[in-house]
């Protein structure tokens, strides 16, 4: 196997001295470009920072108020209520001020 692939190699060596070693041809080596510069860039119009969004911390929730208990609840019916029937005699003494509360 080593007479083979030193016949390879020897092969190999006189086919690149010959193509090398060749004066009539010569290839023309590829003439250089010039390259286009980039075109400069635009400068953009400075834009007014925006404020970071501040977020809340993803484990604390706003508290929701205590529920009202059912007296509060009574009370707070009771006192529009009153509130309601106070305004309307107001309103009514304002438009009829001739008829007195006091039966004759």
């Amino acid at each position: 196997m080593a007479k083979k692939r030193n016949k390879a190699a020897a092969k190999a060596a006189k086919k690149s001295k010959a193509l090398t070693g060749k004066k009539g041809v010569k290839k023309k080596g590829a003439v250089a470009q010039k390259r286009r510069k980039p075109a400069a860039r635009k400068k953009s119009k400075p834009v007014a920072k925006k404020k970071p969004v501040t977020k809340k911390p993803a484990g604390k929730k706003a508290r929701k108020p205590p529920p009202q208990s059912f007296l509060d609840k009574v009370e707070g019916a009771f006192t529009a209520v009153v509130d309601t029937l106070t305004d309307a005699e107001r309103l009514h003494q304002q438009l009829d001020p001739g008829v007195s509360r006091e039966p004759e």
